[in-house]
């Protein structure tokens, strides 16, 4: 950052006013009287700033955004003879602390009375105004071992890989992120005493233990450019390509192609009637193909041969090959205005989407128009603002989306993929800050939805018995329409280094009966460096009771969640620190889905070098 003064001219032509110069006034002796106002010397500062981050971060960080404002005010003054240099501007909190570029963390931890292994790599090139480059990649593994659910595999993995590279350029940031992830799952959800068929134990119960985990691959690439413009006035644009490839180990495939970008440009800027008043525009293009693959148990009808003796058509069963095509254009044009306490962000929303034909599926093209108006009235500067407005989107659900939220899913379930709309909505509420260490926000809003996301088992015939539901699978479900009433609270509170916290809170009612979806959540974590080399941090969440479906299709409603969770790092060294992370330590059993139990009171302990 650079820092100007203007400083006056010399202290001779200071002396000189009034027609009188120096060597005059010192050969008459005369006196020389004159009233000089002198203000304090020019000392500039900067308040705690924190250095951005662009690496990958590790799951389990709490990470908080500190908004940075600084204002520097510079004003010639008068001096008295001799000049004195200015001081230079001071980051407070001086000396810095050495700030290491790379990590590695190990861990192992015990759930039920199975380990559960922890790896973790962070490494980056160093600093550099040119150019970042980053890598990262997570490993860690559960194989627990839940009482009463023994009778079958509880396994868990996730593997993660993330290689960043950004060039800074003197007009442009470009940037390539590159990742992997892979998360697999043994689904389980069979208690020792579950009730069976007979005839079916043998057959399938028996052969359970034994099924092969259920793995999710994503590969992804994002392409990134913006503009880096050095004036408030000037064009500014961004563009950003990502490509997403899903795998299952049933072979299906799933790709996905956003092309999306912006442009925006300053018209008015410190004028009577504006502070600022910009028009840009954006457009975001998605295609979304998911293909069945070979194995996933779906079968076609092939005529092979003319009539059999007995006048029956020949015929055999082949693997399906269905495939589902989806795509969504949204294109939205801007503007921006902010006067004195007014500030407006107005922008109409057009959606273009709908799917492809394909193996049963019929082409179709839906339109959707979205008024997005965000007015904020800034009623007490930084204390208290008022916010009102209006919303809507579209989304698409993919096989990576609904795996995300529920991995416990049967291969068959992925051809209903459809769109979830948020036909319109409106909300308003509070934010600001209580003081420089507080700030807040309230937001209550209204949703006429469509086609929100749920699940129910998947049940099927077999061996004569009507809807069977085999393993413990599920299928997404769709809503259909329906409104939606939604009250959030969010609370952040921050003191230097010292202290970290956050609370959240969410009131969501339907209308309509929705499947896993608990009106009242909330979440609380808190972090305390009590010194230099001690750190406490504890980890809250919770929900209310939800409906469920049991395997008969009926319903039932699931007991509310409270999670708590602590932990503690030692740095006992300068580069070295040790950790232990204590899950679930009031060992409350509850169920995220019906009959897939959490796991108990489980911990984790290891260690982490920096370099």
């Amino acid at each position: 950052m650079k820092l100007q003064h203007i400083l006056p001219c010399a202290v001779l032509s200071v002396l000189a006013g009034g027609g009188l110069r120096a060597q005059e006034v010192l050969e008459k002796k005369a006196d020389y009287n004159e009233k000089v106002l002198v203000t304090a010397p020019y000392q500039p500062s900067l308040g705690a700033l924190i250095k951005p981050v662009f690496t990958p971060h590790t799951l389990d960080t709490v990470l908080g955004k500190i908004p940075v404002e600084c204002q520097i005010i510079s004003r010639p003054f008068a001096t008295a003879y001799p000049i004195e240099n200015i001081k230079p501007a001071k980051i407070l909190g001086e000396p810095i602390p050495k700030l290491f570029n790379s990590s590695v963390r190990a861990g192992v931890g015990l759930m039920g009375r199975m380990p559960s292994p922890l790896g973790e790599l962070n490494f980056s090139v160093g600093r550099s105004r040119k150019y970042e480059l980053a890598v990262y990649y997570r490993h860690q593994s559960a194989y627990g071992n839940i009482k009463g659910y023994d009778r079958f595999k509880t396994n868990h993995s996730l593997n993660e890989a993330d290689v960043l590279g950004r060039i800074f350029a003197d007009k442009f940031i470009t940037s390539l992120d590159i990742s992997y992830g892979q998360k697999a799952v043994n689904c389980f959800g069979y208690g020792n005493d579950a009730l069976s068929f007979a005839s079916v134990v043998d057959d399938e119960f028996d052969n359970y233990k034994d099924q092969s985990r259920r793995w999710y691959q994503n590969a992804r690439g994002i392409l990134s450019f913006e503009d880096n413009a050095t004036e408030s006035t000037d064009l500014r644009f961004d563009a950003k390509v990502d490509y997403n490839l899903n795998l299952t180990n049933w072979r299906s495939a799933e790709n996905s192609v956003v092309v999306e970008g912006g442009v925006s440009k300053v018209l008015l800027e410190n004028r009577r009637s504006a502070d600022v008043l910009s028009l840009g525009g954006r457009v975001r293009f998605e295609d979304n193909t998911y293909r069945d693959g070979l194995r996933d148990g779906h079968y076609d009808i092939k005529i092979v041969g003319d009539l059999a003796d007995d006048n029956s058509i020949v015929q055999e069963w082949v693997p399906g090959n269905e495939l589902r095509n989806a795509y969504h254009v949204d294109f939205r044009p801007t503007l921006y205005f902010k006067y004195d306490f007014v500030e407006m962000d107005v922008a109409a929303a057009f959606h273009v989407f709908g799917q492809g034909a394909g193996d049963g599926v019929q082409k179709s093209t839906r339109f959707q128009f979205n008024p997005v108006v965000d007015l904020k009235l800034h009623i007490i500067n930084k204390i208290l603002t008022f916010f009102i407005g209006t919303d809507g989107g579209v989304e698409r659900n993919t096989v990576e989306g609904i795996s995300a939220i529920n991995p416990y899913l049967h291969p068959l379930t992925f051809g209903n993929l459809k769109f979830t709309r948020d036909k319109f909505n409106a909300y308003a509420g509070l934010s600001g800050n209580f003081s420089r260490h507080i700030d807040y926000r309230v937001k209550v809003s209204a949703h006429f939805m469509e086609d929100v996301l749920s699940f129910d088992y998947f049940r099927y015939t077999y061996m004569g018995y009507q809807d069977y539901y085999g393993y413990n699978d599920f299928r997404p479900e769709y809503s259909g329409r329906v409104f939606n009433l939604r009250l959030r609270g969010d609370l952040n509170f921050r003191w230097g280094r010292q202290i970290l916290a956050h609370v959240d809170a969410t009131y969501s009612h339907y209308d309509k009966r929705l499947y896993y979806s608990p009106e009242f959540k909330a979440n609380l974590s808190f972090r305390y460096n009590i010194v230099d080399k001690v750190t406490v941090y504890t980890r809250m969440t919770g929900y209310t009771n939800m409906w469920a479906k049991d395997r008969r299709g009926e319903d039932v409603r699931l007991k509310g969640c409270f999670d708590w969770s602590l932990g503690a790092e030692y740095r006992f060294i300068k580069r070295m620190t040790v950790f232990v992370d204590l899950n679930n330590i009031i060992a409350r059993r509850y169920y995220r889905w019906y009959d897939y139990p959490a796991y108990r009171f489980n911990f984790m302990a290891g260690l982490s070098f920096d370099f």
